[in-house]
């Protein structure tokens, strides 16, 4: 078989004795690759569809995401072709993020996580993650998910469900919804101009699900006003391209890495293996996981939401990844922005030659620990 796989995709050697792999630039992607090709892997950034499909010979498209907005599954039924995708693959990686933002929000505030509440909207592989670990730390938390609330669902434990407008009024909001324009709750610009202004000053909302899912000039326009709320993205409208404008506005900005975990890439490329083994009949034992997070030590006590921010920070230091994208964009104070099309090559450069990142799973911990927060941490793999 002939694999071609997007480049920055780690653990590709997984496929070795399926086929032949031949890694290539996912964006833009050369078409002429795929000719002779019967499978092709890729991630976000790239868009598959008939136009790229054309005369090719794929039959098999597998997406090491969990968003599947890049992929005309309609395209693909049409003409045959197998689809395989890595729902949740990274959600712990993007809990993680929106768990540091909060501990943040609450060092800013001067207030316990206790005190906080937390809607969440879009409770998927992600959500559940966030109301899991956010109902453990004590926050009381409110849910959206229209789909899940008319299929008579229940609310996940330690939350509840409630309108948009209730969640919406939460001291932190924070966005898990894929990106759709159909459909009964479609999400294309889900929080647009009437939404941002019921936010205010003492609220943060967070955004790593789909740039569109928020309208960019709304919340330009939003954020320049008084009493606006703080603002963390991931990601963005209009990617590649970062506004530098919008970029300067928010609190933090990060290059669409919230789940760029290695544990989160490595679990997206193995999802697939297991996809097209079993799309290709293999009854041999699959490969192991290639997963080796290194041993990692905290000393000190987690007593207090400082404490439990600087861990936070030291494993994975967010504020790296903001100033990265402020130089990339060109936002910084005095600094003249680059092209659309510069901006957009190092927004790609910054996801491409990305540090590596590990989950908190796995690390220890043998300072003294606040006895409410011991579940939480348990939850998140940490070992007290």
């Amino acid at each position: 078989m002939n694999i071609i796989a997007d480049e920055n995709m780690p653990a590709l050697s997984l496929f070795d004795g399926i086929g032949t792999v031949v890694r290539t630039p996912g964006r833009p992607l050369d078409r002429t690759l795929l000719a002779d090709a019967d499978v092709l892997l890729v991630r976000s950034v790239t868009r598959v569809d008939a136009e790229l499909l054309a005369g090719s010979a794929v039959r098999f498209v597998g997406s090491a995401t969990i968003g599947t907005d890049h992929i005309d599954q309609a395209a693909l039924a049409a003409a045959g072709i197998t689809f395989a995708h890595a729902p949740g693959c990274n959600a712990v990686a993007v809990a993680e993020y929106v768990l540091q933002a909060v501990v943040a929000f609450a060092v800013q505030r001067r207030t316990p996580l206790s005190a906080l509440s937390l809607g969440v909207v879009g409770v998927g592989n992600v959500g559940r993650k966030v109301v899991q670990w956010a109902a453990a730390f004590g926050l009381r938390v409110l849910a959206s998910d229209p789909p899940r609330e008319a299929a008579g669902e229940a609310c996940e434990e330690g939350a509840e469900w409630a309108p948009l407008a209730e969640v919406l009024a939460c001291s932190v909001i924070t966005l898990h919804v894929p990106l759709s324009v159909t459909g009964m709750a479609p999400t294309r610009h889900l929080i647009a101009a009437d939404q941002l202004a019921l936010l205010s000053a003492g609220q943060l909302l967070i955004n790593t699900s789909r740039g569109p899912v928020i309208a960019e000039q709304a919340l330009r326009e939003r954020l320049d006003q008084p009493q606006p709320p703080q603002c963390i993205l991931d990601v963005w409208e209009h990617e590649p391209w970062v506004t530098p404008q919008l970029l300067a506005q928010v609190q933090i900005g990060t290059p669409h890495i919230a789940g760029y975990s290695v544990e989160g890439k490595v679990r997206g490329t193995y999802m697939l293996y297991q996809a097209l083994r079993q799309w290709r009949g293999l009854t041999d034992a699959a490969k192991p996981m290639p997963l080796d997070a290194p041993p990692r030590h905290w000393e000190a006590p987690l007593e207090t939401e400082a404490q439990l921010l600087a861990l936070l920070q030291w494993v994975y230091p967010m504020a790296r990844d903001h100033q990265a994208l402020v130089s990339a964009c060109g936002a910084g104070p005095n600094e003249t922005p680059p092209s659309r099309e510069v901006a957009a090559v190092r927004f790609d450069q910054l996801r491409k030659r990305y540090p590596l990142r590990y989950e908190l799973g796995g690390l220890r911990v043998s300072g003294a620990v606040a006895p409410a927060w011991a579940q939480a941490l348990s939850l998140l793999g940490v070992q007290c």
